[in-house]
């Protein structure tokens, strides 16, 4: 059991001579690179306060990576990008990018499962991807409904896209909206 305590207590000295050695170098570094370093970490805070990346893990868009520009206006048929508050499949706050379709006051029209929304139609499914019932979006009726003040409809470009089609996503509330999304790869 000695013998355990000898080798601990000689890695010990071992870590704090070697510590002590590098404080100097790192001192001497940051003298020598302290206005870089003050500039890369200021370019990161203006960044970080603007964009953020985000990565598409299904097949809802034809796309994998995007910037995110925070708080930036998105138009019809543009890619939005938003947070997730449904609970389950998903985490809370995890970021969706769809493509809005229909803002407040444009029209949507729902027919039974399906739904149009300017010259495009949106065939609803009973089961996802997942394998799980997927239910009509409640939030609109039957017929041509106009959106309400900042509730958004969004749709991805796969016919099995979780979107606004669908009860478990709904309309979009602008609140939850991070900004607009442009397409990396």
């Amino acid at each position: 059991m000695s013998a355990l305590n000898d080798q601990q207590s000689l890695m010990l000295d071992r870590i704090i001579k070697r510590s002590k050695a590098f404080g100097p170098i790192l001192v001497k570094h940051i003298k020598s690179h302290a206005i870089t370093w003050a500039l890369l970490v200021s370019l990161y805070g203006v960044v970080h306060a603007n964009y953020r990346l985000a990565m598409n893990q299904t097949p809802s868009l034809p796309y994998t990576l995007f910037l995110i520009c925070l708080n930036d206006t998105v138009e019809t048929g543009g890619l939005i990008a938003f947070k997730w508050h449904n609970g389950d499949p998903y985490p809370e706050g995890y970021t969706f990018t769809k493509r809005l379709l229909a803002s407040p006051g444009d029209i949507v029209t729902k027919k039974g499962r399906d739904f149009v929304v300017g010259d495009r139609t949106l065939v609803g499914k009973n089961i996802g991807l997942s394998l799980k019932k997927l239910f009509p979006n409640d939030e609109l009726w039957e017929g041509k409904n106009t959106l309400q003040l900042n509730k958004y409809f969004v749709a991805g470009d796969h016919e099995y896209s979780l979107d606004s089609r669908y009860n478990l996503l709904g309309l979009v509330d602008k609140k939850d909206v991070i900004g607009r999304a442009y397409p990396i790869f």
